[in-house]
């Protein structure tokens, strides 16, 4: 289903160094499920990529896992003929339309800007070694330290993102760290899968790694500050991302002082309640879900809870979910240099807009129109670096995420 105005993409017109092209982009978009020939068909007619593509070309690619299992994504891999990375998602959207069951894809190109791919080995039974030796491998080609690293990740249950942007982190020197954990509607993601060219897989990490004349900014917005209750607390004992007491109380007492459990249960649910953590300073506090409460009673969260953070409870609300997106596309679109815009946002947000799904996508397309290619996708966590000329890589949930170059 097609929300957005289709547009021809004219990357030209922004950054541009001296009159010189940096870096373009295009976006194509098909819902075409069935037929393998017109969904490469329709894709490469959007994307004309023997026309436009320069010296260097890569594409990250999300998509409905059905695009990625049977086949499709692996022909276009074949047809493109560049690097491609990629993880499934429940709901997608680019320039050129949206959907739950599609594929959209924004193909990156440049004479100047060196941009190679890697993909892991598994991660089920290790990850610092497979992540550093992918890693490694992207950086063949390139004669300069990268400024960016486009990363599709697992969604492995159990596996605490964290650790893994804390790997690359450390394999990179602290290289900027964007990207998706992969999705899909159902409960147990058991039909998540990562993407490296032909490759298909529920456990794998693939990476874009650019170097040269690219400077990337990055935002992200969660909850609005008004949205959050005026409670601090401290996180007194955790471990890893098992929330064990909070304020010296057991995760179920503490959040019945908050008048949030009624005979024993959660109000509303588990993923009804953001969890705000403030470690990053505390200008840009991070964003927590409470997954599930396991049989000791600890809360098992999306991310690392660090003992000492000051701990804060949200409040979901549909229209902060569409106004925070678009507040902080506006931040973006304001950087006339920028030429692409990444966005993911949490599969929980998209929950909160209950029936109107398309809400928060319909509207990022509308205030971006044709004034950049984008692509958009709900992610199963988000990866985005903090800051403002120095970046700290953090792992997200309940956030949206931008990436602009």
């Amino acid at each position: 289903m097609v929300l957005f105005l289709s547009f021809i993409n004219v990357p030209y017109k922004r950054l541009c160094l001296g009159g010189v092209i940096v870096i373009r982009a295009y976006t194509a978009h098909t819902s075409e499920i069935d037929d393998a020939e017109i969904a490469i068909s329709e894709i490469l007619e959007q994307l004309e990529p023997e026309k436009n593509c320069l010296k260097n070309t890569v594409a990250v690619v999300s998509c409905y896992h059905e695009f990625a299992t049977n086949g499709i994504v692996a022909e276009l891999y074949k047809k493109l003929k560049c690097p491609i990375i990629g993880a499934t998602s429940s709901l997608v959207a680019t320039n050129q339309g949206s959907g739950q069951l599609d594929l959209a894809i924004m193909m990156i190109t440049s004479d100047d800007v060196t941009l190679t791919a890697a993909c892991s080995s598994s991660l089920i039974n290790e990850s610092e070694a497979p992540l550093s030796e992918m890693y490694n491998n992207a950086l063949e080609g390139h004669t300069e330290k990268p400024k960016l690293i486009l990363s599709t990740a697992p969604f492995l249950m159990n596996h605490a993102g964290d650790n893994y942007i804390d790997i690359l982190t450390k394999s990179s020197g602290g290289i900027p760290n964007f990207g998706t954990f992969a999705l899909n509607e159902s409960i147990n993601y058991e039909d998540s899968y990562v993407i490296y060219n032909d490759k298909v897989e529920h456990d794998i990490y693939s990476v874009i790694v650019a170097s040269g004349n690219i400077n990337p900014r990055f935002l992200h917005a969660s909850i609005s500050p008004e949205k959050i209750l005026n409670r601090d607390a401290i996180i007194t004992k955790s471990e890893g991302n098992l929330l064990k007491e909070v304020n010296g109380l057991p995760v179920y007492d503490y959040l019945e002082t908050l008048g949030m459990v009624s005979n024993g249960k959660i109000r509303d649910g588990l993923l009804s309640i953001p969890l705000i953590l403030n470690y990053t300073g505390g200008e840009r506090p991070i964003a927590r879900g409470l997954l599930a409460v396991n049989e000791e009673g600890y809360g098992v969260c999306g991310g690392l809870m660090s003992e000492g953070s000051k701990l804060a409870i949200g409040a979901w609300d549909k229209e902060d979910v569409v106004r925070t997106t678009l507040q902080t596309i506006e931040n973006a679109l304001s950087d006339e240099s920028i030429n692409a815009f990444f966005m993911y946002s949490c599969i929980v947000r998209n929950m909160v807009l209950e029936t109107d799904i398309f809400a928060e996508a319909h509207n990022a397309g509308e205030a971006i129109a044709d004034r950049i290619p984008y692509l958009f996708a709900y992610a199963g966590g988000e990866i985005c670096p903090v800051g403002d000329t120095v970046y700290t890589n953090y792992f997200h949930n309940n956030t949206f995420i931008g990436c602009a170059f």
